[in-house]
């Protein structure tokens, strides 16, 4: 194949990259808008595929429009600010349906309306800049070069306003340091900006989710969908500081509600907002564990609901084991990779498959969220529940 050819975008791919097809092998191309019709330099081939490089846009695609952040096309934050909001959604929306397609296809898939974020700009309220010999901003996309930044327009106004300030103190400790520094920006959770180096310690924690005007909307999601049958107990497994721990143990008040979290720091926040309130010390156990080893000393019960939120590794097959083999009435599955999703729902499925088909839980629901506007990432709910309520 010439090193140089014309391509049509058809859709994205996982991470962002446009895909195209010419001779029979496929070619993503970073930074690519679906519809696209591109001039492009092959960097990468491959067997079945090929990665590439836009020399030139020959017609934009319908969705292509300017960045609204000037440093857009250079910095490794957002991968996706030159596709309109509406295309974003959909495009996100395609690649979960396609990747569940994919693992699970004997499996109805009941997809619900996307959720669009509030904001599309301004949500973020944690971020990770660097710092070298006086550049302030964060890294090139696909390399280590810092692009100067004295601004995210994706992340809250409050802790932006905080860089010059931040940039000076940097200035004042590591000017003639060749090492880069990584940092952490965030809003605590008193609305109060706050900032450290990457490996230090400081008192107090963030917020659970980086886009908290979107979390409420998933909250009241996860409240909403977790009703239609009566529980004895609850678990909320990769809980972090209780952000569906403590909504949940406010509308079960007489179920016994069990959070398993592996941070401590995140173990040890929760447990003093629990000693804070009497009503929910009583009923309310945060356990500090790996969540595959505390589900080896637990006996599910067909009447709990079950609750996981893990990183973007996703769950353990030993955790789907339990989870399939434990006859639970509902089970309500937060992810932030649709490949992970995927993978541990098949895990499920197939556990499930030696069960009696009266013990068996079906995909009820499953819907996208917007949490991350202007980058790859989605958000995805899925339910698991007994045929009938």
């Amino acid at each position: 194949m010439s090193s140089q050819v014309s391509v049509t975008i058809e859709k994205l791919a996982i991470g962002g990259a446009g895909v195209a097809r010419h001779d029979g092998l496929v070619i993503f191309v970073p930074d690519a808008a679906p519809g696209d019709e591109l001039l492009v330099e092959i960097t990468l081939q491959k067997k079945n595929f090929a990665e590439a490089r836009i020399l030139k846009i020959l017609k934009p695609g319908p969705s292509r429009r300017p960045p609204p952040c000037p440093i857009a096309d250079r910095c490794g934050g957002c991968n996706l600010q030159h596709l309109t909001e509406e295309e974003q959604r959909h495009q996100k929306q395609l690649l979960v349906e396609e990747t569940l397609a994919k693992f699970l296809p004997d499996i109805p898939r009941p997809f619900l309306p996307f959720r669009a974020s509030p904001l599309s700009l301004r949500y973020r309220n944690r971020i990770q800049p660097k710092y070298q010999q006086g550049r302030f901003g964060f890294f090139a996309r696909r390399s280590h070069e810092i692009i100067e930044a004295k601004d995210c327009p994706i992340t809250e106004e409050v802790l932006t306003k905080e860089f010059a300030r931040i940039k000076s103190e940097l200035d004042a400790r590591f000017l003639s340091h060749k090492e880069t520094q990584r940092l952490e920006i965030y809003l605590d959770q008193d609305e109060k900006p706050q900032w450290l180096i990457l490996g230090e310690e400081k008192e107090g924690v963030g917020f659970s989710q980086v886009n908290r005007f979107q979390n409420e909307d998933l909250i009241q999601t996860v409240l909403q969908w977790s009703q239609g049958f009566e529980y004895d107990r609850v678990f909320d497994l990769y809980a972090g500081s209780g952000n569906f721990t403590f909504p949940l143990a406010e509308q079960f008040r007489t179920q016994q509600i069990n959070a398993v979290e592996l941070d401590a720091k995140l173990v040890k926040k929760a447990r003093e907002k629990i000693q804070g309130t009497g009503s929910l010390n009583k009923r309310v156990n945060y356990y500090l564990s790996d969540v595959a080893a505390f589900l080896k000393r637990v006996q599910f019960q067909p009447k709990d609901l079950v609750l996981l939120d893990p990183p973007r590794a996703g769950a353990a097959k030993s955790v789907m084991t339990a989870l399939a083999q434990g006859s639970v009435k509902k089970i309500i599955y937060i992810s932030c990779h649709p490949v992970s999703l995927a993978r541990d729902l098949q895990y499920f499925f197939e556990m499930q498959k030696s069960l009696p088909e009266a013990r068996q839980l079906k995909l009820t629901k499953v819907q996208c969220f917007e949490m991350f506007p202007q980058t790859d990432h989605v958000e995805t709910i899925a339910e698991l529940a007994v045929d009938t309520l």
